[in-house]
């Protein structure tokens, strides 16, 4: 008798087990994207908050996407991944606005909005119990997952790629606080001062730092307009010069560029990268001779 209540305890478990198995693999119907736009349909992008300078991207010819106001400058792929994806969230519930006190939702006036292409979205506040986003789409507010607010807040410094040099970049010139190397008409590299001393793959690792130097997180410079003060660094790209400032090397390696007011936030390893030659490499140290050899 007690081994038969025990084979029935057991199989009660494992209707159980197996129930719960089917209801959490039984998915619910997904309901229905914010917009009609998908992430590849999308060309320009709008951000608008109040008492700040708009925000512009446009997709460039290669696929990739510029960042054309406040400033010309090349935008970071993860960033406008984000951002694009916003077409298509998911409509969790929708609301018709004149069921609702909008200044309740925070959409009157809206938090900040977006334009994705021509279709214009407000964005609200936050719903407290589930911490999803009020935005509205012409006539229905929809609630939705927050948005990424990195992406789309008012400090652009965060759109802006994190590789302190353009993909591909060719690179001509280098020019660091008491090193300049550059490149000659037959393509090879050169070094000054003249006295100066490095083998070719010393100085293609240096070049190579640089192509791929990328910040940690960008910050906008808030000096107010005022110059900002460091080590000049000059780089001659084929189509152009970029001028940058290294502020500080502690506690990260900070690099301004005062033409955008973007400050990069790198590594601070990477000082010994691409602000000085590697060291020469030691010698292979000899085995140890044998009883013979002695």
């Amino acid at each position: 008798m007690q081994r038969q209540r025990l084979n029935i305890a057991l199989a009660i478990v494992l209707v159980a087990l197996g129930a719960g198995i089917f209801f959490s693999q039984k998915k619910e119907e997904k309901k229905p994207p914010l917009t009609t736009l998908t992430p590849e349909t999308i060309n320009t992008v709008l951000i608008e908050h109040p008492d700040a300078p708009a925000i512009k991207l446009e997709k460039q010819s290669d696929g990739g996407w510029k960042l054309t106001q406040p400033v010309q400058a090349i935008a970071d792929k993860f960033e406008i991944s984000g951002i694009l994806n916003l077409a298509t969230l998911e409509q969790k519930k929708t609301i018709a606005p004149a069921a609702v006190k909008l200044a309740d939702l925070g959409l009157d006036p809206p938090e900040y909005t977006v334009t994705l292409n021509t279709l214009k979205l407000a964005i609200g506040g936050m719903e407290p119990i589930q911490f999803q986003r009020y935005i509205r789409n012409g006539d229905v507010i929809a609630l939705t997952d927050d948005p990424p607010s990195a992406a789309l807040d008012k400090d652009y410094a965060d759109l802006v790629s994190k590789s302190l040099l353009p993909e591909n970049a060719d690179i001509q010139k280098i020019e660091v606080p008491g090193l300049t190397v550059e490149k000659s008409a037959d393509g090879k590299w050169t070094l000054a001062p003249p006295d100066a001393k490095a083998s070719a793959d010393q100085i293609q690792k240096f070049v190579d730092g640089w192509k791929n130097a990328r910040s940690l997180w960008n910050a906008l410079d808030t000096s107010g307009g005022k110059a900002a003060k460091g080590e000049l660094v000059t780089i001659t790209l084929k189509d152009g010069v970029m001028k940058l400032l290294v502020v500080a090397r502690e506690p990260q390696l900070q690099i301004d560029r005062p033409d955008i007011g973007v400050k990069f936030n790198l590594s601070k390893a990477l000082s010994d990268e691409i602000l000085k030659l590697p060291p020469t490499p030691s010698p292979p140290t000899p085995p140890p001779a044998t009883p013979e050899q002695k």
